[in-house]
C-alpha cells in the first residue's frame, strides 16, 4: 500500500480522517478508456488534500474575516511545497489567495458557522474601542491638557547712582558710588560711541572693564580713543533667582578726550640730564636744560619702565614746569615702599598739539616705607530748613590731596557714611572744595532725614577719607 508522508507529519491526517476518505474515494473518476475494475489509486493523495485544504481555508474565514485575511500574508510566505498544494487545487485556490472572504462559498460557510451554540456565534470583541488608540493609551479628557505656568517674579527697579568722569591725561577717570546689595557680582563699566550706552550692550557699546568689588567706584579707561566723544556707564550685577539682574545703574554721562599729539624722535642735542633722590620720604628730581625751543617740561611718574608721555597705562603726570620755570619737582604724593620710574619731557605747541621735542633717559628709585595714612578730619556742619528746602552747610576741606565731597543722605540709617553703606545714597557730589553749600528739594512733609558729607582725596596713590561731618538730623516740616 502507498503511503504518504505529508499527511503523516501534520495532525488530523489520514488516520484521523477515515470518513473523510471514504467519501473522496465515492467520487473518484474512473479512468478514461472504460476499465471496469478498481479506481486509479494516485490520484488519491492529491484529491484528499484539496478536500483538506478548502475545508481549513472555510473555517478559518467563518471564525476571523481578518484572519482569513492574514492567513493569506501567511500563506504568501510559506514554503515552496505549500504554494504547490495551493496552486494544485485550481481555480478556487487562485480565488482564495488573491480575495479572501469575498466569494459565496465564504459566505455560506461563515452562515453555518454563526449559529448559537456553534464556533464564532459570538461577535469578536474590538480590542481598541477607542478608535486607533492602543491598549494602555490614558482616555481622552475635555480638561485642558496644560498646567498653568508660574508667571515670573517681577524684579525690582535698578537703584541710580552717581556718576563722574574726567580726564588723566589721556586717560578717562569713573568714579561712580557704592551699589550696596546681597548677592553683588560686578561692576560692568560700558563706552559708547553715542549717548545710548546700556548693558547688555548695543550699537556703538564696548567693555571698558570689570569691576569685581563692591567697594571699589573707580576705574582708569587707559584705553580710551584720543580725540574722540565718549559716553560712559556703569551697571552693578547681582545673583537674583539663579540668573544675573541689573540692581544698580548710573546714568549715562559724555566727555571729550584728548587728540593723540604726534611723538617725533628728540633731536639731537635735545636729551635732558635727570638725577633723582629721596628727601625727607619722598622723591626729588632735578633735570638740565632743554636746547631747543619748547613751551613745557612734563614730568611723568610710572609704576613700570615704560614712561611715555601723553601719559599711558600707570603714568602719571607729576609735574609741570614752564621753560623759564625752577627745573625741580618735588613729588610728595608718591606711594611709600615702592620701586618708582620717572622720565622728563620737553613738549613744544603745535597745529596739532603738542609734541615731544626732547627728554631724558628713564630713571627709577625705590620709596621708603610710609608712615600710616592721616586720620580723617571732623568738619563743621549745620542742617536747617527754609522755605527752598533742607539747606546743607559744611566746613572746607583744605587738606592736600582733596577730590571731591559726597554729600549723602538716608530715611532708615542713622550714620549714613560714604562709600554707602544700608540705606544710604548720594544725593550731591562736588570737585571744588570750596563749594560748602547744598539744598534738598527732593523732600516731603512728615519725612525724618539724616545727612552727612564726606571729604575724598588722594594719598600715597590711594583714595582715603580726608574729613567727614557729624550727621545732622531733621524733620521736614
Amino acid at each position: 500500500m502507498d503511503r504518504y508522508p505529508e499527511f503523516d507529519r501534520h495532525p488530523g491526517g489520514l488516520a484521523e480522517h477515515g470518513d473523510e476518505t471514504s467519501l473522496l474515494e465515492d467520487h473518484t473518476r474512473r479512468i478514461a478508456g472504460g476499465s471496469t475494475g478498481r479506481r486509479l489509486g494516485m490520484s488519491m493523495p492529491g484529491a484528499i488534500a484539496g478536500a483538506f485544504l478548502v475545508t481549513a481555508l472555510a473555517l478559518g474565514a467563518a471564525l476571523s474575516p481578518n484572519l482569513a485575511i492574514r492567513d493569506e500574508t501567511a500563506t504568501r510566505g510559506g514554503d515552496a511545497a505549500a504554494a504547490g498544494d495551493l496552486a494544485g487545487a485550481g481555480s478556487g485556490g487562485g480565488a482564495l489567495l488573491g480575495q479572501a472572504g469575498s466569494t459565496d462559498d465564504w459566505a455560506k460557510v461563515g452562515d453555518d458557522f454563526g449559529k448559537d451554540g456553534e464556533p464564532g456565534s459570538e461577535p469578536i470583541k474590538d480590542e481598541h474601542p477607542d478608535g486607533d488608540a492602543e491598549p494602555g493609551d490614558k482616555p481622552a479628557s475635555d480638561e485642558p491638557t496644560d498646567a498653568p505656568k508660574d508667571e515670573p517674579t517681577p524684579q525690582p527697579e535698578a537703584k541710580v547712582l552717581g556718576l563722574e568722569l574726567k580726564l588723566d591725561g589721556a586717560k578717562v577717570v569713573v568714579d561712580w558710588t557704592a551699589c550696596e546689595v546681597d548677592g553683588f557680582r560686578a561692576y560692568k563699566i560700558i563706552r559708547s560711541t553715542n549717548d545710548a550706552a546700556r548693558w547688555p550692550m548695543g550699537t556703538g557699546d564696548s567693555l571698558a572693564g570689570v569691576v569685581e568689588d563692591a567697594g571699589k567706584t573707580i576705574f582708569v579707561d587707559a584705553k580710551a580713543p584720543a580725540g574722540k566723544k565718549l559716553w560712559y556707564k556703569v551697571v552693578a550685577l547681582a545673583e537674583r533667582e539663579g540668573t544675573l539682574a541689573v540692581v544698580c545703574t548710573t546714568q549715562t554721562k559724555g566727555i571729550t578726550t584728548k587728540p593723540a599729539p604726534t611723538d617725533p624722535p628728540a633731536t639731537d642735542g635735545a636729551t635732558i640730564a635727570l638725577e633723582i633722590g629721596i628727601v625727607e620720604g619722598h622723591p626729588k628730581l632735578v633735570w638740565g636744560e632743554c636746547a631747543v625751543d619748547f613751551d613745557y617740561y612734563k614730568v611723568v611718574r610710572s609704576t613700570d619702565s615704560t614712561v611715555t608721555w601723553p601719559a599711558g597705562s600707570n603714568d602719571v603726570v607729576v609735574g609741570v614746569v614752564g621753560p623759564d620755570g625752577n627745573r625741580k619737582v618735588y613729588d610728595g604724593d608718591a606711594p611709600a615702599g615702592k620701586k618708582l620710574y620717572y622720565r622728563v619731557f620737553c613738549v613744544r605747541s603745535s597745529g596739532e598739539g603738542y609734541v615731544v621735542v626732547g627728554k631724558s633717559a628713564t630713571k627709577s628709585v625705590t620709596t621708603p616705607s610710609g608712615e600710616p595714612k592721616p586720620e580723617p578730619y571732623v568738619l563743621g556742619f549745620t542742617v536747617v530748613q527754609t522755605a527752598d528746602g533742607v539747606v546743607l552747610e559744611w566746613e572746607a576741606c583744605n587738606s592736600d590731596g582733596f577730590a571731591f565731597y559726597k554729600v549723602v543722605r538716608s530715611m532708615t540709617n542713622t550714620k549714613p557714611n560714604y562709600p554707602l553703606n544700608d540705606g544710604t545714597e548720594v544725593i550731591a557730589a562736588f570737585e571744588d572744595h570750596t563749594k560748602t553749600r547744598f539744598v534738598d528739594t527732593n523732600v516731603e512733609p512728615g519725612q525724618t532725614w539724616y545727612y552727612r558729607v564726606v571729604s575724598m582725596g588722594y594719598w600715597n596713590g590711594q583714595k582715603v577719607t580726608l574729613g567727614y561731618t557729624p550727621v545732622g538730623s531733621l524733620t521736614v516740616q
